[in-house]
């Protein structure tokens, strides 16, 4: 994957800073919502990121177990992916989904928040508004 270095310097500074994030919504895109929101915590569970505990605090309770994670990786200044009970999950910016050519909607190049966009199977499902602060 061709990831441009430039992109990455917001998050590295968000992670090695003391921002703090907060989650102020999630657009699902897709009628299985409950597929998208487990899917989604079972991967962030994983992440050591800052915006992972918080999407986490956002998620409904959802029993992690019941969700098999395999080859996780962290993209680093750009989000996450690997597989949720055999389904490809790739949650991460808009600089990673444009990196992967996926298709999401457009007008969230456009947004003031900060948007952590959810594709499962190459498919857009939603995406999360999160807002930073500083402690």
């Amino acid at each position: 994957m061709a990831i441009k270095n430039h992109y990455s310097a917001d998050i590295d500074t968000a992670y090695k800073s003391n921002r703090l994030f907060d989650v102020i919504s999630f657009e699902c895109a897709v009628p299985e919502k409950e597929i998208v929101i487990a899917y989604t915590a079972a991967m962030q569970s994983h992440s050591t990121h800052r915006i992972a505990s918080s999407l986490l605090k956002f998620l409904p309770g959802i029993t992690i177990s019941d969700y098999k994670v395999e080859k996780f990786e962290e993209i680093p200044g750009y989000g996450i992916k690997g597989f949720v009970n055999g389904h490809e999950v790739i949650i991460g910016n808009l600089a990673l989904m444009k990196s992967y050519d996926f298709y999401y909607d457009e007008s969230l190049d456009h947004v003031n928040e900060k948007v952590v966009i959810v594709m499962i199977d190459d498919r857009y499902t939603g995406c999360f508004f999160i807002t930073e602060t500083t402690a």
